[in-house]
């Protein structure tokens, strides 16, 4: 399990680690020195370069050299600062009695070529502007033509907001010590930390923290053979109108491939041939006008309480019928997924998601600030920040904020899925998570099992064998079935 933090959340765990479980901060920079220098060995470097500064990352440096040297690679060593941290000194005695040089003068290796140059001059603790002398190391260390290996953190990005503090090291790799940071994977981090890499060091996690999704998070719902339809979830989808029959359809289609057992459209009557031809798996619902109107929440009042679960808001428009009809619906005591159109309804009337019953909602960067207020370029770029104080205003809704980090998240419940893929920068590509999302739940009956699940099978879908350009809808629905058996298999 990985997990991810912010800045202040590592270095705490990292804190009470030491003080309150008694565990030797010696050991833990040991544990990091060996996964790392592991992890560079297996690239049989012909020559190293370490660059550490005066704290702990330094420290971490000079004991990954020390076992790179003990392995017979040949290192140099570059120490910049003042005022050493202890562990810092102790790794530097070691290293002194083994008789290993560790440099001072920067002008006597900044031009040399080698295999790697290890970054560790600043970890997770840097929240200040980049000064000189680090200014002009960093930005030599950025113009040599060496790859660069960050351990913990690129030097000079902020591990909390993923800023640039000035300047930053500009890693080909970095290999994140115990957790994720959250700056690494959101706003200008993914750029700078090249391939990211975490490694396990021993510090303990005694407080709620987000996760990574990966295939050990995800649990597909089981399917009996002695099953029937009705064990996997009748489910009904509202949406499309005249202009937008695309977005219920796609959502429709994904939904019946993710294996819900009966599936309903209630859609208005100018578009129901079409989905019919469209689809022929689904049975439909016909609003008998042309497009959903104010008369529409009480047909729906009137035709839902057959259903297990409800989903709705794709193509519906923006418009006043489907602000009564998402009333309608989360005033029931039905499981609701609101998606699209859905989510706009809500912006003037949140007080509506609390209630009892399961709520799934699945917003974009766009659609959430409808939600929150909060300016749509703050979220982009600080999701995993943003989301904070809505789980808190809302712990019962199970939230999917969709972008190129999605998180999932339940009141102290948060997963993130780091799968960053621009085949899914198209319209109805939400329409599809919002169908797949649905089926799972349908079946498992689990909101936080079905989105986290969801997103994870909507991004494997997603790494189809074409040009990410080229990619459509159909595409991503048609790698379902593959996806689905893959995961079977593996579970």
């Amino acid at each position: 399990m990985t997990t991810i933090c912010s800045a202040k959340q590592a270095r705490d765990f990292d804190q009470r680690t030491i003080e309150h479980y008694q565990i030797p901060s010696l050991v833990l920079m040991e544990h990091a020195a060996i996964e790392c220098a592991r992890f560079i060995e297996a690239k049989h470097p012909k020559q190293i370069l370490v660059v550490c500064g005066s704290g702990n990352n330094g420290g971490d440096g000079l004991a990954i050299a020390r076992l790179l040297i003990q392995a017979h690679i040949p290192v140099d060593i570059y120490l910049v600062g003042t005022h050493f941290s202890d562990a810092n000194l102790h790794q530097q005695n070691i290293l002194k009695k083994m008789g290993v040089s560790i440099q001072t003068d920067w002008t006597m290796m900044k031009d040399n070529i080698y295999t790697y140059i290890i970054d560790c001059i600043f970890g997770n603790g840097l929240s200040r502007e980049i000064k000189e002398p680090y200014y002009s190391l960093i930005d030599d260390i950025n113009k040599n033509d060496s790859p660069t290996i960050s351990i913990d953190v690129p030097s000079g990005l902020d591990a909390t907001s993923g800023e640039i503090l000035g300047i930053a090291i500009h890693a080909d790799i970095t290999l994140s010590l115990d957790c994720i940071k959250w700056g690494q994977i959101t706003n200008q981090g993914p750029s700078i930390c090249g391939q990211l890499h975490c490694f396990e060091i021993g510090i303990i996690h005694d407080a709620p923290t987000m996760q990574l999704i990966d295939k050990t998070t995800i649990h597909l719902p089981e399917r009996s053979n002695l099953a029937h339809k009705g064990t996997f979830g009748k489910a009904l989808m509202i949406g499309g109108s005249h202009a937008m029959h695309g977005a219920i359809t796609m959502a429709a289609k994904a939904c019946y491939k993710s294996g819900i057992g009966t599936l309903t459209l209630m859609l208005p009557n100018s578009i129901a041939d079409i989905l019919a031809y469209k689809m022929d798996s689904a049975m439909r619902l016909i609003y008998p006008q042309e497009n959903f109107d104010s008369r529409s929440p009480l047909f729906l009042q009137t035709n839902m309480e057959k259903f297990d679960l409800l989903s709705l808001g794709n193509g519906m428009g923006q418009v006043p019928s489907t602000i009564e009809m998402v009333h309608t619906a989360l005033a029931s005591t039905k499981p609701v997924l609101v998606d699209a159109d859905g989510l706009w309804a809500l912006q003037e009337h949140p007080e509506w998601l609390h209630r009892q019953a399961p709520t799934i909602i699945t917003p974009h960067v766009k659609e959430f600030s409808y939600l929150t207020h909060q300016d749509v370029s703050t979220i982009a770029k600080h999701p995993l920040a943003s989301i904070q104080p809505f789980v808190e205003a809302y712990p019962e809704v199970t939230l999917v904020l969709k972008s190129n980090v999605t998180v999932v998240a339940q009141g102290t419940s948060q997963y993130v899925l780091y799968a960053p893929n621009s085949a899914l920068s198209k319209g109805g590509s939400g329409d599809i998570l919002c169908g797949i999302i649905t089926g799972l739940y349908g079946q498992c009956k689990n909101v936080l099992q079905a989105a986290i699940t969801g997103v994870y099978i909507h991004s494997q879908c997603a790494k189809v064998d074409m040009d990410s350009a080229c990619v459509q809808p159909d595409d991503i629905i048609d790698q379902l079935p593959t996806v689905f058996r893959q995961l079977r298999k593996k579970g």
